[in-house]
């Protein structure tokens, strides 16, 4: 079974979204076999695929809190890699698809409200670890980050003195991030490939994304 990765955050605009589209689409690109489920009744990610340039991702949308686990699981069998387009704010598919994944990713921008709520999300991710009696892990991913800005370097003590870990790699706030939702195009090259590429690295170092795709494994 391959890994299943929940990206949420009940905080809303927080780049969830942008950040299941830059890991997909470079997973993807690696060649690892890669499906994306939209649980977002928003639906911004299946939206965006329908136009877009992209490697093959195997796309479907689940937003019924009584289908996404078993939904989740069927995905992981089939793919080295799933991954989970959340909804903002505290929904009941968001809660059962951290209970089905092997890590949720909390993306976090550089400001206070954006913490607490980060917050509010692990906290929820420990309750739903007690419930499966399984540690589920949680990291934050820094996004529309400036690592020399005076913002970022709150943020950072402020999720320091939470307890939260975040990633030490992240996604900086790039025109072209903003650009890809209009183009249909998330840049596989330049600054926006490789900073998706180190976080794909750091997340094979945390054994959550396989080594190599399963293809190549064969």
């Amino acid at each position: 079974m391959g890994s299943i990765i929940a990206v949420c955050s009940w905080k809303g605009g927080v780049g969830k979204s942008t950040a299941t589209t830059a890991l997909a689409v470079n997973l993807a690109a690696l060649g690892y076999r890669v499906a994306v489920i939209d649980s977002d009744p928003n639906q911004a990610f299946a939206v965006w695929h329908k136009t877009a340039e992209a490697p093959p991702l195997t796309v479907t949308s689940c937003i019924d809190h009584n289908e996404i686990v078993a939904h989740a699981m069927a995905q992981g069998d089939a793919h080295d890699v799933t991954l989970i387009d959340s909804a903002g704010f505290a929904n009941q598919t968001a809660v059962f698809a951290m209970g089905a994944a092997d890590m949720v990713l909390i993306p976090c921008m550089p400001d206070r409200n954006s913490v607490l709520e980060a917050r509010k999300t692990a906290k929820q991710v420990e309750s739903i670890s007690k419930i499966a009696r399984r540690t589920i892990p949680c990291r934050v991913l820094l996004t529309r980050w400036n690592p020399r800005g005076l913002a970022e370097k709150a943020t950072i003590e402020d999720l320091e003195a939470l307890g939260l870990v975040p990633l030490t790699q992240y996604l900086a706030d790039l025109v072209a991030f903003q650009k890809m939702t209009f183009s249909g195009v998330m840049p596989r090259n330049g600054l926006v490939g490789l900073q998706v590429d180190r976080v794909i690295d750091e997340l094979r170092s945390l054994e959550v994304v396989p080594s190599k795709p399963s293809m190549e494994e064969v």
